[in-house]
């Protein structure tokens, strides 16, 4: 007996379009959004601890849809830059609202991505600007360009390697504004 004579005709359709569904995504790869923990910097140390508390608040980013391209959320950068401020402790304490001395505002404003190919470069640019929360004065505002390529090797799908190089290209963007953040006399 047949597995197919249990089948209605409508199920062998089905079963037909999320084969080729999954081998599309397998083949292709499906977009995944960069993950927080691989945006974190190994790295990453403070020249100085400062003496104060900061919240951290990112723009400019986007979710990933799964039939797109990979992005980087405005969510996960947040946390990524939230964590790495804790693991080199730049400040004596990061907090969730706005009760901190001093703002950090990240702006994403440009991510460059190739269409396709074999190995995946992202550019990413972004604003980065320290307030001091009681007096309102911009104390450090500077723009951070990062690029980053994912070789053929990283991964199978071209979606892996584009979402390699956007996690890679937003360490290394974190890297450089907390190394210039802790270089600051505040």
């Amino acid at each position: 007996m047949s597995v197919m004579r249990f089948m209605t005709t409508a199920q062998p359709v089905r079963f037909a379009t999320l084969s080729l569904l999954a081998w599309t995504c397998l083949l292709s790869g499906c977009a995944t959004p960069a993950a927080t923990e691989a945006m974190i910097p190994e790295t990453a140390s403070a020249d100085k601890t400062h003496p104060y508390s900061v919240n951290v608040e990112v723009t400019g980013g986007r979710a990933t849809d799964p039939t797109g391209t990979p992005q980087i959320a405005n969510d996960a950068f947040d946390e990524a830059i939230t964590k790495t401020l804790i693991k080199t402790e730049t400040f004596a304490k990061v907090k969730r609202d706005k009760a901190g001395n001093y703002e950090l505002s990240v702006i994403i404003f440009n991510v460059q991505q190739p269409p396709y190919g074999g190995s995946a470069s992202v550019t990413m640019e972004t604003g980065w600007t320290l307030t001091n929360q009681l007096t309102g004065e911009i104390v450090w505002q500077q723009a951070l360009r990062s690029t980053y390529t994912a070789s053929s090797d990283s991964d199978v799908s071209f979606s892996g390697r584009l979402t390699k190089a956007m996690e890679g290209v937003a360490k290394d963007n974190i890297k450089q504004g907390v190394t210039e953040i802790a270089r600051l006399d505040l």
